[in-house]
């Protein structure tokens, strides 16, 4: 059934932390799990010529799903860059994100508190800390991130790229101080524009507030550029919310093989038309939902609350 924003939020837990008192005093301990899960469906659209790395150069991360081989972009492709994001909204706001990514420190001689070095992001996004000895300070992320499966064939979805290396400065591939031609070329292949993938985003446990699911909510609406290569190839990859969708226990569509399965023949080509068949998919699965276009301006509501750092 439809639902709205604010009878999800009176779903989630009401704080992060619970009293824990089975010792000679009472301590604080992450909110323990319930049965709820809440997932959100994504479309990402390749926008410009993107390039996902394999171990061989030449090739793209790829595997053979529902009786074709697609292309896999591996889940820390978009959920590294929704963190930084989540990391500078936070920077922005003065409430945390002090530290650099992956550099947190917790000084133990210092008495240091955890407390003190983690912080909104890493809740969400999961996180660790180095103390002064061989201590490793872990933070389970709250959210999980499933790795994006193409609609569409890889072999129709990729192109051979052209590429050569040592140029010299007036132009040619001429090397005067060797006398000779750079060898430097080589073909990789891209992924072209107009290439849609599914992805999903899941919660499970009921251990998010009603903070932390607008900070995930907002670092992802923010992130909707990326670089698919370590050149910069522009804004490549754009974002599309099919929705937000919840229950008690998760459901088989979280997993990108059983969207494939659900989707019709011929395969929707445009975003939109995916995220209304995705709509359908998660609508049928799960007993609440909130549909894309409210949860789209929902985003957009908290961009323009952070502009105003409201």
């Amino acid at each position: 059934m439809d639902a709205t924003l604010d009878q999800l939020k009176a779903e989630l837990a009401p704080t992060m932390t619970v009293e824990y008192t089975l010792a000679e005093k009472p301590y604080m301990i992450p909110t323990l799990p319930q049965a709820q899960v809440i997932v959100l469906p994504v479309v990402r659209e390749v926008v410009a010529p993107m390039i996902i790395r394999n171990n061989d150069a030449e090739s793209i991360t790829d595997i053979v799903m529902v009786g074709e081989r697609r292309i896999r972009m591996i889940a820390s492709k978009t959920k590294s860059v929704e963190k930084r994001r989540g990391a500078m909204i936070l920077r922005a706001l003065q409430l945390g994100g002090y530290a650099a990514a992956n550099k947190h420190f917790i000084n133990e001689k210092a008495h240091q508190r955890p407390s003190s070095v983690f912080d909104l992001n890493a809740v969400v996004f999961g996180d660790s800390a180095k103390g002064n000895g061989k201590a490793i300070y872990p933070v389970h992320a709250a959210v999980l991130y499933s790795d994006a499966i193409s609609v569409q064939p890889a072999a129709v979805q990729t192109d051979a790229v052209f590429r050569q290396g040592g140029i010299m400065e007036d132009g040619s591939n001429y090397d005067p101080e060797r006398h000779q031609s750079s060898s430097n070329i080589f073909t990789t292949r891209a992924v072209k524009p107009g290439t849609l993938f599914v992805q999903t985003l899941v919660l499970i446990g009921r251990r998010v507030t009603a903070a932390a699911f607008d900070h995930l909510l907002l670092s992802l609406g923010l992130a909707g550029a990326y670089g698919g290569s370590t050149a910069t190839t522009g804004t490549n990859l754009r974002t599309y919310l099919a929705g937000i969708y919840w229950g008690t226990l998760e459901q088989a569509v979280n997993a990108p093989m059983v969207i494939l399965e659900s989707l019709p023949t011929p395969l929707p080509t445009s975003p939109v038309a995916l995220v209304t068949h995705l709509e359908t998919i998660f609508g049928q699965a799960y007993p609440r939902r909130i549909s894309a276009q409210k949860a789209e301006a929902y985003v957009s509501d908290l961009a323009t609350r952070l502009e105003k750092r409201d």
